[in-house]
């Protein structure tokens, strides 16, 4: 029983330590960074088993409880060491294209973080490799499986509690743990060996608890120069004065006299900016706290000088729903314009207690304020609630800072907040006569507000509407502004609108009616561009998103990815700008990912076929064809079940977000469902016909991606408590079929030659690190469905090299 709570203790500390890496690369650099940490855990595993592999059987059982409880002791030492090398690397993702040595830090960087898996790669490989012998792997996978479901969904009061940092530590100190169970286990091979090691592991179980809890200053994260909070704690004045962590974000907030925030104020505004205080989110996004009263006389002509204010000419008194609310703007500007009553839904509950109870004064008492509503969700759950009130006004507030379309920095984030199914459901919450408000950044050339566009008409159109009269869009220099409404809007609607524009000098853009001296009037443009592309959307929008030169597609639920512009013409382009443009990656973000995919290939090359190469008289007898052939199956069916796992767990993480409310949350609970119940399945596996599960698990995949619409539908309007538990429900078919066919793999491989074992770990190790970037690459470009289908005919690949696996009782030389 010590001995499988060993393996179970270490795996849920490997699990604990790639979330917390996921969240500590989202806040210390960027979002490519976060998406890595999944890789480098694969990587990991895929190396261990390939090092097994060049390992004989007899050579691994020699002591074996103290040769795991060591490589314990390096995971626990090397998951420390490498937080302190990326805490204190000079690595900058900025220079990259031109400075070489960053090239030197960023693989230093990563070969950091991928040494602790290697470490619990060894431990676990090695166990499923001698645990083949008595035909007892099917039992380590299911306590390595479980243990990982219990540390996934573990690390939400983790994180929350200790945050990245002290998650780190304490993963380190979980699988240090794991190691004096190792010792305690062989407690009978009494040597200077097992003291010295169980000594070392208790030193670094003590000194990982005290840095978990206490947190000295030196364990404190340095954020790359480049996110806004460094740039800001740079001003003379700054002071930070406060750090949170929760499970799924860093809440930082710096106060400053440097800060000036108003997107879209009117250049012919007199009215005094209000002192402000930065909030920022995961060391970005920053969000101004306003010191102004919302009652008071500064904060009404701040309300009539910004491009919400129509909103309140148009419905004066308004009941007003603002979504993603953050530190408030919308919410005072609302109030100040004369709002009856404003909801505000923010989904992030550090943010709404820095502003209602940090900043009370300061704000006067605005989210205290008894017109105001809190509520703590995201909006996009929050409108499909079926007791939500229907407001008059609808705001979707501007919360995320300007981003550079050229970049890509941001393509791989999921955004269920703008898709076509969200505007949607903002349209149906609104009462008859009720305005959707929208703003979004302005880009050269048009890429964000000719996608919200093309999203508004696309909702409009599929709820029976006519875009062209339900529209108006209009820019300030730096802002777009759309109004929708379920109605058309009335020409005295229109007069108002136009004296609105003209008073504050915004440009009208798209409305119905508009006349071309409208056009292009106070910030002036060489041509009306978004004028022209949104009538073109309007009139033929395929052919307008085919041609025009960025991705500016409808995002919809089936692939959320709003600020992924990228299409493959623009290669170019990029290639010939490469370092000269000051974005991280030198303004090739997307190529991140394509680059990533080229080393996880070329890496997972070697770690396959090294092995074979390196021992040619292993693995079989001697060259014969029919051994070569028993090979090849091996690789194919292993091969088939590392791509079919990730690529049914990556999109079922990301598409879970929208019933979850947070990445990170859903990343943990769809972990813990399909680990759990993987790992069942694997202590089953004796119990099953390999193929008839295979057939199971094909067939399920293939159908899953049709049941999650209307799951998503049912989920949404049911209260939080129930999303989780439902959700594992749902889960649990797919996640148990998941678990027995590697298990089951490996009992097929033990009975003909046990040496492949390592080999077969080190297969699936390295296709999943294949598939964790083939995944998000093909929902970028097709959805989560298409990578669902996918990893079906990947297990349907497994399947049929499994036909051609001979059945036990067959000899080796028969295969």
């Amino acid at each position: 029983m010590i001995y499988y709570l060993a393996i179970f203790l270490l795996s849920a500390a490997t699990l604990l330590l790639e979330l917390a890496l996921l969240r500590l690369f989202a806040v210390q650099q960027f979002y490519h960074f976060a998406f890595m940490a999944i890789s480098l855990a694969l990587l990991g595993a895929g190396a261990s088993g390939s090092i097994l592999s060049l390992q004989s059987a007899q050579r691994a059982a020699a002591d074996r409880p103290l040769s795991a409880a060591w490589l314990c002791l390096g995971f626990g030492t090397s998951t420390a060491g490498a937080f302190l090398i990326i805490n204190y690397l000079p690595f900058d993702s900025f220079s990259i294209a031109w400075d070489r040595r960053q090239v030197l830090f960023l693989a230093l960087y990563f070969l950091a973080a991928a040494a602790p898996f290697i470490f619990a790669g060894l431990v676990v490989g090695r166990e499923l490799m001698l645990a083949g012998e008595s035909g007892g792997s099917h039992r380590v996978y299911g306590a390595n499986l479980l243990g990982s479901a219990v540390g996934s969904l573990g690390s939400l009061p983790v994180l929350a509690v200790l945050g990245g940092e002290g998650a780190t530590m304490l993963a380190a100190v979980m699988g240090a743990t794991a190691g004096l169970l190792f010792v305690l286990h062989g407690r009978a091979v009494r040597s200077r060996q097992s003291t010295a090691a169980g000594t070392l592991l208790a030193i670094l179980v003590l000194g990982g608890l005290w840095l978990a809890i206490q947190r000295p200053s030196f364990l404190a994260l340095r954020l790359s120069p480049y996110k806004s909070l460094a740039t800001l704690s740079q001003s003379l004045d700054a002071r930070h004065v406060l750090t949170r962590w929760s499970a799924s974000a860093r809440v930082d907030v710096v106060e400053s006299s440097t800060i000036h925030i108003m997107p879209g104020l009117s250049l012919l505004s007199q009215a005094p900016l209000p002192p402000q205080v930065g909030l920022l989110l995961d060391g970005d996004s920053l969000m101004p706290i306003n010191g102004v009263a919302p009652d008071s006389a500064q904060a009404a002509a701040l309300a009539d000088a910004m491009p919400q204010g129509i909103a309140y000419r148009l419905r004066p008194g308004a009941h007003t729903l603002v979504l993603e609310a953050g530190a408030g703007l919308d919410v005072l500007l609302a109030l100040a314009a004369g709002a009856q009553s404003v909801t505000a839904v923010e989904e992030n509950e550090l943010v709404v207690e820095a502003v209602r109870d940090d900043y009370r004064e300061f704000t006067g008492g605005l989210y205290s304020d008894p017109r105001v509503t809190i509520v703590d969700q995201s909006g996009r759950v929050f409108a499909r609630q079926p007791q939500t009130q229907s407001p008059d006004v609808l705001v979707v507030a501007l919360t995320d800072p300007h981003r550079p379309v050229t970049s890509g920095a941001y393509s791989l984030t999921e955004d269920y907040t703008y898709t076509v199914g969200a505007f949607g459901d903002y349209l149906d919450v609104l009462t008859d006569g009720g305005l959707l408000v929208i703003t979004r950044w302005l880009q050269t050339p048009p890429s964000e507000s000719a996608r919200t566009f093309g999203m508004l008409a696309q909702a409009l159109r599929a709820a029976g509407h006519d875009p062209e009269q339900q529209i108006i869009a209009f820019r300030t220099l730096r802002t777009m502004t759309f109004l929708a409404s379920p109605q058309p809007f009335t020409e005295a609607e229109m007069a108002t609108v136009r004296d609105f524009l003209q008073a504050r000098s915004f440009d009208a853009v798209y409305f119905n009616g508009i006349q071309e001296e409208e056009l292009n009037r106070y910030n002036v443009l060489p041509e009306a561009a978004y004028y022209t592309l949104f009538q073109d959307v309007l009139r033929e929008p395929q052919a307008t998103y085919e041609n025009y030169r960025y991705d500016i597609r409808p995002a919809v639920d089936d692939r959320p990815f709003f600020f992924h512009y990228f299409k493959w013409r623009q290669t170019p382009e990029i290639l010939a700008t490469l370092g000269m443009t000051w974005q991280p990656f030198g303004g090739s973000g997307y190529f991140v990912l394509v680059a990533l995919l080229l080393l996880v290939l070329l890496a997972s090359a070697a770690l396959i076929f090294g092995p074979l190469l390196w021992r040619r008289r292993g693995f079989g007898a001697g060259g014969r064809v029919s051994v070569r052939y028993w090979r090849l199956r091996v690789l194919v069916y292993f091969a088939g079940l590392g791509l079919g796992f990730l690529f049914i767990e990556v999109p079922l993480a990301q598409r879970f977000i929208l019933v979850l409310d947070e990445p990170v949350t859903a990343l943990a609970v769809v972990l813990f469902s399909v680990l759990l119940f993987s790992g069942l399945g694997s202590l089953t596996v004796p119990r099953w016909r390999l193929p008839w599960a295979l057939g199971a698990l094909v067939l399920l995949a293939a159908l899953y991606p049709l049941l999650l619409e209307p799951f998503a539908a049912l989920a949404l309007r049911l209260p939080p408590a129930t999303r989780i538990p439902l959700t594992v429900l749902i889960l649990a078919p797919l996640g148990y079929f998941m678990g027995i066919p590697f298990a089951g793999g490996l009992r097929i491989v033990e009975r003909y030659d046990p040496s492949l074992v390592p080999w077969a770990w080190a297969i699936n190790g390295s296709f999943s690190v294949i598939s964790a970037v083939l995944a998000v690459m093909i929902a970028l470009s097709w959805g989560f469905s298409a990578v669902l289908w996918v990893g079906a005919a990947a297990y349907a690949g497994a399947l049929l090299a499994l036909g051609l696996i001979p059945a036990p009782g067959a000899s080796a030389a028969q295969t």
